[in-house]
């Protein structure tokens, strides 16, 4: 029986609390835009001018930070799964935590496939269609697309926090499963 190996494992945790913390956080942030903010951006009383810069700033801001965030949880799964993987058979942390490891990496990839996929069509919309608002704040057509297109990037993005949720919850529990090893009250 392979015996526990916590402790020639112990740079695991460190990179997996920020695997779980950045994925955590992406998936947070994300959840918070589709039911919070872009209803605000959907009020009627506000002009889809206004609504356009907002959403475009958001947008920008998001095209910035978020890519990062997954970029950090994705690669630090694949390289902690990949190192239980090759290990599992003289750690039983290793052998019990790789496939959760890889489960979040290819939750992580998912996201980033959803994303590029099918949310940044969207994005690309909604920045066009507000960019064609701030060149003419009485086109008709542009505020319509501008305004249905937001409800489908609603939809899309609260899909995309379920994956990104559930990279997130599985990361968290391979922390479980380091803490389970080190005698932790869990």
């Amino acid at each position: 029986m392979a015996s526990t190996g916590f402790s020639q494992f112990w740079w695991m945790t460190p990179i997996q609390f920020i695997a779980a913390v950045t994925a955590g956080f992406n998936s947070g942030a994300t959840g918070l835009q589709a039911p919070l903010t872009m209803p605000m951006l959907e009020i009627d009383d506000v002009p889809a001018l206004y609504q356009g810069k907002q959403v475009r700033w958001l947008l920008s801001a998001s095209d910035k930070f978020f890519p990062k965030l997954n970029a950090v949880s994705t690669l630090s799964n694949l390289v902690l799964g990949i190192t239980c993987f090759l290990k599992r058979n003289e750690s039983r942390v290793a052998s019990e935590k790789w496939a959760f490891l890889l489960a979040a990496f290819g939750l992580n990839v998912a996201t980033t496939v959803y994303t590029l996929g099918y949310m940044a069509p969207f994005n690309n919309s909604m920045r066009d269609s507000a960019k064609k608002l701030e060149a003419d704040p009485s086109d008709a057509a542009a505020e319509k697309k501008f305004r249905e297109t937001q409800v489908i990037w609603k939809r899309g993005a609260n899909f995309r926090t379920i994956i990104m949720t559930s990279a997130a919850a599985v990361s968290i529990y391979t922390l479980y499963l380091d803490g389970k090893y080190l005698g932790m009250p869990m």
